[in-house]
C-alpha cells in the first residue's frame, strides 16, 4: 500500500492561518459581548495561553500573531511525523 506524502510546510501554513483566524474572531466577539459572565470566564480561560486576549484590539492581534505560530509548528510537526511514520511503515 503506497502512502501519500503531506507537504510538511503546506500543512503547517494551513493549520497556522486557520488557528489564528479563529483566534481572532472568537476575540473580537469577546471583545464586543465582555459584559456577559460567561464570555469573562471564557477570556480568563483563554489568557492562561493568550495573555491580553480579548482586552483590546492592539493585545488581541499580537496574541493572532503568536498563534499563528502556534498553529504553525503543530501543523509542521503533524506532517513531518505523519510523512516519517508513513514511510517507515509500508
Amino acid at each position: 500500500m503506497k502512502s501519500t506524502k503531506l507537504s510538511v510546510i503546506g500543512l503547517a501554513l494551513a493549520l497556522g492561518s486557520s488557528w489564528s483566524i479563529v483566534i481572532f474572531l472568537t476575540a473580537v466577539l469577546a471583545i464586543v459581548l465582555s459584559d456577559f459572565p460567561n464570555v469573562i470566564a471564557f477570556k480568563s480561560m483563554i489568557n492562561n495561553v493568550y495573555p491580553g486576549w480579548g482586552e483590546n484590539i492592539k493585545d488581541t492581534l499580537l496574541m493572532t500573531i503568536w498563534s499563528f505560530t502556534h498553529g504553525f509548528i503543530g501543523g509542521f510537526l503533524i506532517a513531518y511525523f505523519y510523512n516519517l511514520f508513513a514511510k517507515k511503515f509500508n
